[in-house]
């Protein structure tokens, strides 16, 4: 018993820090006078999050929003980012990648046939300029009609 409590105490722990470590607070909505899904995070000082521009191969993860599927309404095209990333050759990568600092937006079309739940999440590394920390997926629901 003392073991199970043990490992129990461990893995809240761990879950709590993951969490602590985040660094982006995010907000989620849907437009129905637009029929899209806004996501926007807010990136803390010191840190910044990857462009779905940046190539995977390149290293980082880029940033992605991914919908579940459903019959309720189908998912028009790939999600847009709502501001220009800044371009840099990262060194420590050595290559050519796309970042956002301090403010992410992006938005992802839908044609809606019925209202009802939408699932999704958020995909994305954080870095600042000497660490990254493992892939991140932020979860979300909305309520669409």
């Amino acid at each position: 018993m003392k073991m199970k409590s043990l490992l129990l105490v461990l893995l809240l722990s761990f879950t709590s820090l993951m969490y602590a470590q985040n660094h982006v607070k995010w907000t989620f909505k849907y437009n129905a006078k637009s029929s899209t899904v806004i996501a926007t995070g807010e990136i803390e000082p010191g840190w910044h999050l990857y462009s779905q521009k940046t190539d995977e191969n390149a290293g980082p993860i880029p940033t992605k929003m991914v919908i579940e599927a459903s019959k309720n309404y189908k998912i028009i095209g790939n999600a847009v980012e709502g501001t220009v990333p800044h371009e840099i050759f990262d060194k420590n990568f050595e290559s050519t990648v796309y970042l956002f600092e301090e403010h992410y937006a992006a938005e992802q079309q839908l044609k809606v046939k019925k209202s009802g739940t939408l699932k999704g999440e958020m995909q994305y590394m954080i870095c600042d300029d000497t660490k990254c920390l493992p892939p991140i997926s932020v979860p979300f629901t909305l309520e669409i009609n």
